[in-house]
């Protein structure tokens, strides 16, 4: 019953607005001309009141034969114990329901953004795995991933929960794969140490930084003295995230960073934000920050994630996208208090909200269509989302009082060996136990968030970037020589800025933003 109330509750967050779609084949506008049709929850065909499902439609497990082994990666916090343990638990779960084998991939984000695309070249065995907007072109012309569309039909609790918004995730008539269930917005935001905040004799009241004010960053300048002074051994910003490389936050980028619509997507016409005066003012109050150490100096090449640091007791604040709860899942990941600052006063959503991270369907994948039953079962099954989540129930986690996840007697965050607080980036947190701590409607809280952010012009639309796969990858290699040592301040912004921005527009800047607003101008004038 909780994986309906739960889908029920999204579906009711997609009907209000606040994920409205458009994409591949029959496409609804994002621009307020209409609305999308109410998603239904999960369907009920074959479908246990515990999440499970021994049929689907279009799929029926057979019992009889040998078991299809579906290689699935995913994403986690940090490498953990008794992995083991969680992957008897998933095996266990989906012989009894699909007579399927599942080799869990479990990867941290520094591993995956490493591993995966040599995974993909090579054809290891892999049917699904985490793709991002920024690769879908890439992807898509290497072979490496395959149109979902074709396999719908084996989806239906997947269909039937997101409704027409998963026509956000196509390109043309490709279907990408399925977005991650979660809150819609881009919103910044600074996570630092309650305790230590207060012992400085700072409060959360003192902090109201705003992009219409960049003086108002010196808030946080102040703050990162004093922790630097109390605490010379505590780092006082760290990981891997940085306003100046956090692009999607401020505009909208439309798959990639090359050509933009700036003031969070309130325009419709393309820009390069890496020469407009905001992503210049971001660049020099991290270089500010890198020259007092505040912020360390190997920053622009460290995988280290901010929250692993700050659990370890090194590092006092890290910078992340934040949502209504992030609070609580700090709290959860790190074992002590936050506050949470944002760093804008503007959320807003653009298609990237649903197609920006996705579970796409790999090209090596040896039985696409079992491969995509089974993300159907894992999408709906309660236990399959808390289980890669929280770990197994009755070592790693227990049901509470109030039907919430929470440690077992004698396990907390500084003992655990397995606990991930990471559900945005599985198939369905909705699905799955909210953690104690949360409020019962947290998913409630999600589907008003969604509702009050401004919605990007171009909300819907996807850019096809194979027509400039070249010039991409051009642009990439120049990226990665300049884009994080500007935004963390290794570098000084006011000599290297130019240099990046004539770089890129020698290796094809141009050609990108001129195909995007040809593609953006024609989906616009389809919406009427």
């Amino acid at each position: 019953m909780l994986k309906k109330l739960l889908c029920g509750l999204l579906a009711a967050s997609l009907a209000a607005g606040a994920l409205v779609s458009c994409g591949g084949g029959d496409t609804t506008t994002s621009s307020g001309n209409s609305e999308p049709e109410s998603s239904s929850p999960a369907s009920e065909s074959g479908t246990s009141e515990g999440g499970e499902s021994s049929e689907t439609a279009g799929y029926t497990p057979n019992f009889d034969e040998e078991p299809y082994t579906v290689h699935f990666q995913y994403l986690i916090t940090v490498e953990s114990g008794d992995q083991q343990l969680v992957n008897d638990a998933v095996n266990e779960l989906s012989m009894s329901a699909l007579n399927m084998q599942v080799d869990l991939i479990p990867q941290t984000m520094g591993t995956w953004q490493t591993t995966l695309p040599m995974m993909l070249a090579s054809g290891e065995p892999l049917d699904f795995f985490v793709g991002t907007s920024n690769t879908f072109g890439t992807y898509i012309e290497s072979g490496y991933m395959v149109n979902l569309a074709d396999y719908t039909n084996v989806m239906p609790d997947v269909a039937e929960t997101l409704g027409d918004d998963w026509n956000a995730c196509y390109i043309g008539d490709f279907l990408t794969g399925v977005p991650m269930m979660k809150e819609r917005g881009n919103a910044i935001g600074i996570c630092v140490n309650k305790a230590i905040t207060d012992e400085l004799g700072f409060s959360e009241d003192d902090f109201n930084i705003t992009t219409e004010d960049y003086s108002t960053y010196e808030q946080l300048d102040a703050l990162f003295a004093a922790v630097q002074e109390a605490y010379p051994d505590m780092q006082p910003l760290a990981g891997t995230n940085i306003m100046a490389n956090m692009v999607g936050n401020y505009v909208d980028n439309l798959g990639n960073n090359y050509g933009v619509l700036e003031d969070y997507g309130q325009t419709t016409t393309i820009t390069n934000w890496f020469e407009s005066d905001q992503y210049l003012e971001l660049c020099k109050i991290a270089r500010r920050w890198f020259e007092a150490g505040y912020i360390s100096a190997d920053a622009a090449t460290s995988q280290d994630v901010g929250e692993q640091l700050m659990r370890m007791g090194t590092a006092f604040s890290a910078i992340n996208n934040i949502k209504p709860n992030t609070d609580i899942e700090r709290l959860s990941q790190l074992g002590y208090e936050v506050y949470v600052i944002p760093m804008t006063q503007t959320t807003y959503v653009g298609s990237s909200a649903l197609s920006g991270m996705v579970y796409c369907l790999a090209s090596a994948s040896e039985d696409k269509e079992k491969a995509a039953a089974f993300y159907n079962w894992a999408f709906s099954s309660q236990e399959f989302n808390d289980t890669i989540n929280w770990g197994v129930e009755g070592v790693h986690w227990v049901e509470d009082e109030n039907g919430m996840a929470a440690y077992p007697e004698g396990v907390d965050s500084t003992n655990t060996v397995y606990h991930h607080d990471f559900g945005w980036c599985y198939p369905n947190q909705f699905a799955g136990h909210p953690w104690a701590g949360n409020d019962p409607d947290i998913w409630e809280q999600y589907e008003e968030y969604n509702a009050s952010n401004i919605r990007s012009k171009a909300f819907g639309f996807n850019f096809d970037s194979t027509v400039v796969a070249n010039e991409i990858s051009a642009c990439d290699a120049v990226y990665q020589q300049y884009a994080n040592n500007l935004a963390f301040g290794s570098i000084d912004p006011e000599s290297n800025v130019q240099a990046f921005n004539d770089a890129l527009y020698g290796a094809g800047l141009q050609t990108i933003m001129d195909a995007k607003q040809e593609q953006l101008d024609a989906w616009l004038a389809e919406q009427g």
